[in-house]
């Protein structure tokens, strides 16, 4: 979908039920290395001064990109980030472009955690809400969860939402957690972060409200 096509199904959609007041921009991809993602936000906030944003990112440039949300209005931003260790990292990122170097392992996976730590704290100190989802992967940062919540605090999120790996690409091979090693994490966790607990999964191509919606 290109950008007017999607502003003109946003208007469109609002057309049929004016209660709708948020638009959402997630992946596949990165939606910040995406130049159609700010004229999306652009166009329809050329059209409407009410609509509400929420974007999802890895949040590896949202320090760079924080000014131009903020003046686009998108106030709402979630956050994939499921570790602080190099090593972790390393395993769950196959590889990242940083300063347009393409990097691997552990020296990769901490610039990739200092970036989002850094995007997190330009966005919170921005005035933006910062949800942070966090994906339990039990083998790998099964034990990680304190540790993550305390730099997420630090860094001025506000919400973590900690969900069940849904195993694909190269973490096929990798099991999802129990329920009680979900609710452990948790408890760890919300000893410095406040816990969303009610998540189910979801689509990026929907619209409506949550038990409601219908594929666009």
């Amino acid at each position: 979908m290109t950008p007017a096509q999607a502003i003109k199904v946003t208007f469109d959609e609002i057309e049929k039920d004016p209660n709708l007041r948020i638009v959402a921009i997630s992946g596949p991809g990165e939606p910040l290395a995406c130049p159609q993602t700010f004229e999306t936000l652009q166009g329809v906030r050329a059209l409407s001064a009410d609509i509400e944003f929420c974007l999802s990112t890895n949040g590896v440039l949202l320090e760079e990109k924080t000014k131009r949300l903020v003046e686009l209005g998108a106030m709402t931003i979630s956050v994939t980030m499921s570790t602080v260790s190099p090593e972790t990292a390393s395993q769950i990122y196959e590889w990242a472009m940083i300063d347009g170097k393409r990097l691997t392992g552990p020296e990769m996976g901490q610039k990739v955690i200092d970036a989002q730590l850094r995007g997190i704290s330009a966005a919170t100190k921005s005035s933006m809400f910062v949800k942070v989802n966090s994906i339990l992967i039990p083998e790998m940062n099964g034990e990680q969860m304190e540790d993550l919540a305390r730099s997420l605090k630090d860094a001025g999120a506000r919400l973590q939402n900690i969900v069940p790996l849904i195993p694909f690409d190269n973490l096929v091979e990798e099991r999802p957690p129990a329920q009680n090693e979900l609710q452990d994490a948790r408890n760890m966790a919300s000893r410095f972060m406040e816990q969303f607990h009610h998540c189910k999964q979801c689509r990026s191509d929907v619209v409506g409200i949550p038990g409601a919606d219908r594929i666009l």
